[in-house]
């Protein structure tokens, strides 16, 4: 009888430790726990009935199945974790131009907590503002593009998967020492003024730089490109007119290409200047495995150290392709290393800079893309 009780007991106790477990997971992330409220009851009956693991492992099952508007959240206690999913994203209209209140919600989100993540009204599942079909040839075309150039750098007798030693071209750069994540720069292709593009082109290298693109890779990446700018840049502009008579162009664009194996990289900074939007669109759908971008809001206008995690908290927004992260150059934020073993994630990326209206001053981002030797001539 003892021995029974003490089972008893034991039990009853493995029971209660569940529960807690599910009161303080529930909440934690927010933007479920608010629209979804029968996920939350499920858990606290499950409590009573199965292992902590199997709750833990329902809870995750749930946070991945927001097609959309899924999003990965560790808070710790400060004021930004009062912060939702819903406080940082944005809901485009498929027809975009027939509302343009979402361009000035999003650039006040962008202005208070230095991102805003777009995502379709729609939540279609064909991909997200930007069509499916036009996001899977331009991922094709970038990885050609990549494998394009590791040829050309093997034909140098280099390495061309910087696991020897990270590189640093005009056209592709090794961004770790385990060769598994590489940034591919190109022209931006998109929007009206090809003079800018051309100009940068000549003085940065951000936009025709070296060894031309394919015919196929052009085309796929204008219109890329064209679908980003419609999007991207009114917000961009919207965010640096509400104070000033300033408009925005485009200072570097191109593909971040993570491979399986990856590492995260280390919290940082794009650069210390104000005036610089950066814009991401996966091309694939993410997953919490295959290295999504994290991010720190709120730090763009903080003078904290890349620790500010510890106190501020990380967000990591869960994309389907085709939807935007517009973020802050100082905000900060790192991408996350890609565990899964046969997915490479590829996401597009631009940067906008601004700019005083009348100005001639084209420059690029030269402080992420400084002068380097050219693949061209190989």
């Amino acid at each position: 009888n003892c021995l029974i009780r003490t089972i008893t007991v034991f039990l009853l106790l493995l029971k209660l430790w569940s529960l807690a477990i599910v009161l303080a997971l529930a909440p934690a992330d927010a933007a479920i726990a608010s629209s979804n409220n029968s996920n939350r009851s499920y858990l606290l009956v499950a409590a009573l009935f199965v292992h902590p693991t199997q709750i833990r492992n329902k809870f995750s099952g749930i946070i991945a199945g927001r097609t959309g508007r899924a999003i990965s959240a560790s808070y710790q206690s400060s004021p930004i974790s009062a912060t939702r999913f819903e406080e940082i994203s944005v809901s485009v209209p498929q027809k975009i131009n027939d509302n343009h209140r979402w361009v000035d919600e999003a650039a006040q989100v962008l202005e208070k907590w230095g991102v805003v993540v777009l995502v379709s009204e729609e939540n279609s599942s064909g991909g997200g503002l930007i069509a499916g079909e036009i996001c899977d040839i331009a991922n094709h075309a970038a990885t050609s593009r990549m494998e394009d150039m590791h040829r050309r750098i093997e034909s140098r007798g280099l390495d061309p998967s910087g696991v020897e030693e990270p590189y640093r071209f005009s056209e592709i750069v090794c961004r770790d020492e385990g060769g598994k994540r590489f940034d591919v720069p190109v022209a931006f292709l998109g929007g009206h003024d090809k003079a800018v593009t051309n100009r940068i082109a000549r003085d940065v290298g951000s936009g025709r730089i070296g060894t031309p693109l394919a015919p196929f890779q052009h085309d796929a990446i204008k219109e890329l490109h064209n679908g980003i700018d419609e999007i991207a840049k009114p917000v961009v502009d919207a965010l640096w007119q509400r104070h000033e008579e300033l408009n925005s162009h485009v200072a570097a664009s191109g593909f971040l290409i993570n491979k399986p194996g990856s590492q995260s990289q280390n919290w940082h900074r794009d650069g210390p200047d104000e005036g610089f939007i950066d814009c991401f669109v996966p091309l694939i759908d993410l997953t919490q495995s295959v290295g999504p971008t994290a991010i720190i809001p709120g730090t763009h206008t903080s003078t904290c150290g890349v620790d500010a995690y510890k106190k501020y908290g990380d967000c990591v927004p869960i994309l389907n392709k085709g939807e935007l992260l517009l973020f802050d150059y100082r905000t900060i934020h790192r991408g996350q290393g890609n565990r899964k073993k046969s997915k490479t994630r590829t996401l597009a990326y631009t940067v906008y800079k601004r700019m005083e209206s009348g100005s001639r001053d084209f420059s690029g981002d030269v402080h992420n893309f400084p002068a380097a030797l050219t693949l061209e001539y190989d």
